[in-house]
């Protein structure tokens, strides 16, 4: 998410003609979207994480599930 914000930032910085970002290509403006796409759309899957937030959800579902049934029956 970090990063997100740092290329919107140069990005926005690019369009304004802001001193540092202003005489970049913009091929390293857009590298960091690039970087990112990457990421989101293949590395995150590769490693697992997607899946394993996955799990975690649905576990915390069935857990909270569990809690609230418990409740209803008076235990």
């Amino acid at each position: 998410m970090f990063l997100a914000v740092v290329a919107v930032v140069i990005l926005l910085m690019k369009i304004a003609d802001i001193h540092p970002v202003a005489n970049w290509s913009w091929f390293y403006v857009m590298l960091p979207f690039a970087v990112l796409f990457f990421w989101w759309e293949f590395l995150s899957k590769w490693i697992g994480w997607d899946k394993r937030a996955a799990e975690r959800k649905m576990a915390e579902e069935m857990k909270q599930n569990q809690e609230t049934k418990r409740k209803n029956r008076g235990f």
